[in-house]
């Protein structure tokens, strides 16, 4: 593994800033659902892990998944997210719960077993801040269970799955020539 270069580094700001900026899209979206209707709300769980999947899929460096989610939730919060400062905690914990998954691969499986383990452990981080934080302690147990397993597929999806086949459409439409998801590309031939 080499190490990050500018280009790696200038990509993965470009990226989360993009992201930031749709997380607080997805932020509107998510206030006109009813606070009830937790089903709709942990739908919405893996579009905000986005930026840690297909930053790390594309640079392959450690640490990429927890910088690029920080800097989205940084930007999030720069342009009023909703929560506040806990945009910074749920960027850092979902950052972490994304790099562990490629870490368990000891950042040489990108794939999308990979990819999908991201957002489920990214998805994991972020049922957890829900949980203490926003009152997902106070529900009724099988209210808690159906958010939990349908945050979980989301991450999977939305935080896995979506980012992978962006971060391949850029690599076929060679975009992504000279980051590492090409080089690695190249030498599986």
């Amino acid at each position: 593994m080499t190490a990050w270069k500018l280009r790696d580094v200038i990509v993965m700001v470009v990226l989360a800033i993009v992201t930031g900026a749709l997380y607080k899209v997805w932020d509107i979206l998510y206030a006109v659902i009813p606070t009830t209707a937790y089903a709709g709300q942990a739908t919405m769980t893996g579009l905000w892990l986005i930026a840690s999947v297909l930053v790390a899929y594309i640079i392959r460096r450690p640490g990429a998944a927890l910088l690029a989610e920080l800097i989205a939730a940084s930007v999030e919060l720069l342009l009023g997210g909703q929560w506040g400062l806990s945009n910074l905690v749920a960027g850092l914990i979902q950052g972490v719960g994304a790099e562990l998954a490629f870490c368990l691969f000891f950042y040489r499986g990108y794939h999308i077993v990979s990819c999908i383990l991201s957002g489920v452990l990214a998805s994991a981080a972020a049922v957890l801040q829900w949980y203490f934080q926003y009152g997902g302690n106070e529900l009724t147990a099988g209210t808690q269970v159906a958010y939990i397993v349908i945050a979980l597929c989301s991450g999977a999806v939305l935080g896995g799955i979506l980012p992978k086949l962006v971060a391949d459409a850029l690599y076929k439409a060679g975009v992504l020539r000279n980051f590492a998801i090409a080089r690695q590309r190249a030498m599986a031939r």
